[in-house]
């Protein structure tokens, strides 16, 4: 298990520099155009995304907003009891067009935007559970990221942490048939073409850091 020990000071003094580019890419906008940007977090099961994703939202001031809203809890529930893979593909694409409305709404008011996982993951994982014929994301209606980042993290770290979900029982028939066919999850990722960020050996805190400076300059990450 990776131990995170930092300084108050050092998070400050980090936050304080993405700050202060913040301002000045807000100073630098075009007339007439919101300053405000939307960053989605993607990667596999295990990755770390929503443990990073609020400390990411809240060095950057912006709204951390949920995939999966309430309002759509109950039918959830039914879809997942289901096991029809294409049911559950549209619903979660269904959750995807719904929540680009709310974070649409969010960047009209000038506010900055993170969102933990939106359609690339949706269509990955659902290959690997074995969807077929996927549509095409309808990004003039779809709200596009400014900036993906897919996480990514040593194998055998991602193995132990499932392993502890699992041990905790919080392992979901979905995330089994979906892990049964990884490398199809992995494979679609890299049809993507997105900015990678590797943690390994990275706290937690670091990795929030270096997702809120690659908002402002996204060329500090690879392309994977």
């Amino acid at each position: 298990m990776h131990h995170i020990y930092f300084c108050e000071s050092q998070i400050q003094e980090e936050v304080d520099v993405i700050g202060t580019e913040l301002s000045e890419r807000e100073v630098n906008a075009v007339p007439g155009e919101t300053a405000a940007r939307f960053m989605v977090i993607e990667g596999l099961s295990a990755v770390g995304k929503s443990t990073v994703a609020p400390l990411v939202a809240d060095y950057l001031g912006a709204e951390l907003v949920q995939t999966s809203l309430p309002s759509f809890d109950d039918v959830r529930v039914h879809v997942d009891r289901s096991r029809a893979v294409m049911a559950r593909l549209h619903f979660w694409l269904m959750c995807n067009y719904a929540v680009s409305e709310v974070v649409r709404a969010h960047l009209a008011q000038g506010r900055d935007v993170v969102l933990e996982s939106y359609f690339h993951r949706t269509v990955a994982t659902h290959v690997a559970m074995g969807a077929t014929n996927l549509p095409d994301i309808d990004w003039d209606r779809a709200v596009a990221p400014d900036l993906t980042v897919l996480l990514t993290v040593e194998e055998a770290e991602r193995r132990r942490r499932l392993a502890d979900r699992e041990a905790n029982g919080r392992l979901s028939y979905w995330s089994r048939l979906e892990e049964s066919n990884v490398a199809a999850t992995r494979e679609t990722y890299k049809s993507f073409g997105l900015l990678a960020l590797d943690t390994t050996g990275l706290g937690v805190v670091d990795v929030a850091q270096r997702l809120a400076a690659a908002f402002v300059d996204p060329a500090r990450l690879r392309r994977v």
